[in-house]
């Protein structure tokens, strides 16, 4: 079969965090020649959040091998607010000199995705696919919803002429999000779910020994666990709150908080705890690479995410945690088959009641088996494929 020349666009690119673009791009690479294009720095929060992962934000321009994925990072002349959207010096000639077969750009709502509909109009024969992650959860705010409207008049017909295939890469809610906020029509978005390397992500008893020895957890106590970004958006004071309660009713309980942040919003989230007494029943983990995060879900019993979707609820179902999630994350169906647990977005009350019902062993285990079961077909061999399936090509 033809190897083909894949191009994934993508204005700013983490690959050491984790996100779907990293784990797509990883796919193709495997029996085609794939490149990713990206800026040459990290949104500033990001940063912020990740500092000891990222090392520095401005990283420079030229190719790159990341994670085994070959980079071309270009100059930022400069950011295009109020989403800190980069304009790439010299994209267009980078994109004819790869002479594509397909094009994959990360993002509508970027002058990138619009750059890269003008060009394809004028010079490519490349298949064009632009996926999306948005969701109304991550679109709250008035100033927001009205730079979503003028891109829905002005640019959109701009893509609607240009691009393949629509992906909406979390859920139909996505789909539908894209269909009402962008203006493009249902038939024309296919939903493809985000997914998960199974080769790194799997329950492995080594690392739970290691893990809860090195943070001094007993057998016997159950942790609690939350991966990611720790900023207000993620709702991290709320997990505080019901591990709070949590803990004064159960002695056998352990939080643990995985990622990054905001120092002034974490040190809040600290003298909480110190206030509460409870500090010694809450770890905090700084920013581990993607790759060593399945050591921390091994250590886990139930994972929580408070606010918005993750890419984390994935990895660690595949890991064999339940996991607790918001009913306004735009994932219900990640807990429609038994995996898990939905709670009242913001109701600390209510996520404190589903906390203790995973304090049944029993239920975990059944849930354990029904997340791993689920996070099966998630695999980012085939997911990486249905992006090709949907322009009537294959890999190798």
């Amino acid at each position: 079969m033809k190897r083909l020349r894949i191009l994934h666009i993508i204005d700013h690119f983490y690959p050491v965090l984790g996100y779907q673009e990293t784990f797509l791009a990883k796919a193709h690479t495997r029996n085609n020649e794939t490149l990713v294009i990206t800026s040459d720095r990290y949104i500033k929060a990001f940063y912020i959040a990740n500092k000891s992962l990222l090392k520095r934000r401005v990283i420079g321009s030229g190719y790159f091998i990341e994670r085994g994925i070959k980079v071309l990072r270009l100059p930022t002349l400069f950011d295009i607010p109020p989403f800190n959207k980069p304009w790439l010096v010299g994209l267009e000639q980078a994109v004819v000199d790869f002479k594509p077969d397909i094009i994959i750009v990360h993002g509508i709502v970027s002058i990138t995705s619009v750059r890269i509909a003008r060009l394809k109009l004028r010079l490519l024969t490349a298949k064009l696919i632009f996926d999306d992650h948005m969701t109304y959860n991550a679109t709250r705010g008035t100033w927001t919803r009205l730079i979503y409207r003028m891109f829905k008049k002005i640019f959109t017909p701009i893509l609607l002429k240009a691009a393949d295939v629509f992906v909406a890469a979390v859920s139909y809610e996505t789909k539908r999000f894209m269909e009402e906020t962008y203006g493009i029509p249902a038939g024309r978005i296919a939903v493809i779910p985000l997914g998960v390397d199974k080769s790194i992500f799997r329950h492995n008893l080594k690392a739970r020994i290691i893990v809860r020895s090195r943070y001094g957890i007993g057998d016997d106590e159950v942790v609690f666990i939350y991966t990611g970004k720790l900023i207000p958006e993620k709702g991290i004071h709320l997990l505080v709150s019901a591990g709070i309660e949590l803990c004064n009713k159960h002695p056998n309980v352990k939080i643990m908080f995985v990622g990054g942040g905001y120092r002034a919003y974490v040190e809040k989230l600290r003298e909480r705890l110190r206030m509460s007494g409870l500090m010694d029943r809450f770890i905090f983990v700084e920013a581990v690479p993607n790759d060593q995060l399945y050591q921390y879900y091994s250590a886990a019993d139930v994972a929580v995410w408070p606010l918005q979707c993750s890419i984390g609820m994935i990895e660690a179902m595949s890991c064999s945690l339940p996991i607790i999630i918001s009913d306004k994350s735009g994932t219900p169906e990640r807990v429609s088959e038994g995996t898990g647990l939905l709670y009242r977005e913001r109701d600390v009350n209510d996520l404190l009641v589903k906390m203790e019902e995973l304090l049944d062993e029993n239920l975990r285990k059944i849930m354990a088996k029904n997340a791993e079961r689920y996070a099966e077909r998630l695999d980012w061999g085939i997911i990486s494929k249905k992006f090709l399936d949907f322009l009537s090509l294959e890999m190798e």
